[in-house]
């Protein structure tokens, strides 16, 4: 292929489009990679492209992250490495990063030692940071500003760029504009120029919108903003991302020693943003680092083992059953409302562990005290059970002709629910108190604490009103 050894197949695409295609539909995407995927079935790989070389760079890299990885290979064959850099460089990064882990170190330097050493660095920092290091190291021609690749992983270091505008205070239109204008491509993905003050170190910037309009006498220094935000290099990619949602950024300044030393451009802060909200959704359901199209030994290591923990917390439960086995036995139509009970605890449970989660994430929690979310939920949890076990109650009223039995679910629910409105938002708080990732384990201890209380409160109360049910 073009991006692993040259001449192995005929590249078929000469420079990419001039201009980028307009976006499309979801949908259209998905019926573009059926087709895509027919014709490489049948080997016309040729015909493949040309049905995807008019599309959206973004487009065209999210129908090959999805494809078997033969048939992207196929693909990839065929298309020069000027193609698949151009294609890199306006991707998402998170997709970008998708395509990039199936492409091998090898193709990858091949493709690279063929560009604009500017354009192979734009392209590197799409990679997954591991993988652009082993690139990187495999270049013929080392890229001058490939040390950026050795900042620590998920820090503002590595999120950088160094191609940035910084002017001192005094600098006039024409100066400031020069400066924009040496950038060449890369000045259209800036949003803000930085002024210095007289130690060199950050004191404001300058929107594009401003520099465009600004009188032909200003100064630097009078068009100029201050800055919402600075970060040292070191600043977690986690702590940039809440920085860009709270205040809406765009770019983020990041020092060292307090010299500004490059800038966390807009792509960059959406994809980690978008990066570290998976990751928190992804910890919910305990299988963080895992992808869809990933290699199934790391979907093995990622769910088994919280799979047989999960197991363990199901015996627990079973065995809070068998203590009532005689009471089952003299009403065995007990054995039919257990999971009733049981599953509308668990989904109460989920419901609220997932806002109180999702609020710790965002830093919604601040200033909120425990006491008040607990109260909160917990009156929520007697709402949602009146209503749930009323409606549970009627229900087997009509199905079984019992009131006793009515009353004993009706009171169970209530219980239950109101259990799960407090162990959903205590949970997640008491581990975050005690440093725990509250997303890693939280669901797992709800869904066992609703199962066995549900089970302890309805086979408890039945068991105390036999009499009633028989």
């Amino acid at each position: 292929m073009s991006g692993q050894e040259p001449g192995s197949e005929p590249i078929i695409d000469s420079q990419p489009p001039a201009e980028l295609a307009p976006a499309i539909s979801l949908e259209e995407v998905g019926r573009i990679a059926e087709r895509v995927q027919e014709l490489i079935a049948a080997g016309n790989q040729a015909a493949a492209w040309q049905r995807l070389r008019h599309l959206h760079p973004a487009d065209v890299g999210l129908i090959l992250a999805g494809l078997p990885r033969t048939s992207s290979e196929a693909l990839l064959e065929i298309m020069s490495p000027q193609t698949v850099t151009w294609m890199l460089q306006h991707m998402n990064p998170v997709e970008a990063g998708r395509l990039g882990a199936r492409l091998s170190i090898q193709s990858l330097s091949f493709v690279l030692d063929q560009v604009n050493p500017r354009h192979a660095m734009t392209a590197l920092q799409r990679l997954p940071l591991r993988r652009a290091q082993q690139v990187a190291e495999q270049l013929e021609q080392p890229i001058a500003e490939s040390e950026i690749l050795n900042q620590e992983p998920n820090t503002a270091g590595a999120l950088m760029t160094p191609r940035l505008v910084a002017v001192n205070a005094d600098a006039g239109l024409d100066e400031m504009r020069a400066a924009l204008e040496a950038l060449q491509e890369d000045r259209d993905r800036l949003t803000y120029l930085y002024v210095l003050n007289a130690e060199g170190q950050p004191e404001g910037q300058v929107s594009m919108v401003n520099l465009a309009l600004a009188p032909a006498a200003a100064t630097a220094s009078a068009i100029a903003s201050p800055l919402t935000a600075v970060v040292s290099v070191d600043t977690s990619a986690q702590e940039c991302a809440r920085l860009r949602r709270h205040y809406n950024l765009t770019q983020l300044p990041v020092v060292e020693d307090g010299d500004l030393v490059g800038v966390v451009l807009p792509d960059a802060l959406l994809g980690v943003t978008v990066e570290e909200d998976t990751r928190q959704m992804q910890r919910i359901a305990n299988v963080a680092g895992e992808r869809a199209d990933g290699p199934m030994a790391l979907s093995i290591r990622t769910r088994l083992p919280w799979l047989t923990i999960n197991l363990a917390t199901t015996f627990l439960a079973a065995a809070t059953i068998a203590l009532f086995e005689s009471t089952l036995a003299q009403l065995v139509v007990l054995a039919a409302f257990l999971p009733v009970v049981a599953g509308q605890g668990g989904i109460g449970g989920t419901q609220t562990l997932t806002l109180i989660v999702r609020a710790i994430a965002l830093g919604e929690l601040v200033g909120v005290r425990a006491k008040r979310l607990l109260i909160r939920e917990a009156t929520l949890g007697v709402i949602h059970g009146i209503w749930l076990g009323l409606l549970v109650a009627v229900i087997a009223i009509i199905w079984q002709d019992n009131y006793g039995l009515a009353l004993v679910l009706g009171l169970a629910m209530l219980g239950n629910m109101l259990i799960a409105g407090t162990v959903g938002a205590g949970v997640p708080l008491l581990m975050r108190r005690v440093g725990i990732d509250p997303a890693v384990a939280s669901a797992v201890v709800v869904t066992t604490f609703t199962d066995v209380f549900g089970f302890l409160l309805f086979l408890g109360i039945a068991q105390a009103a036999i009499s009633l049910l028989i």
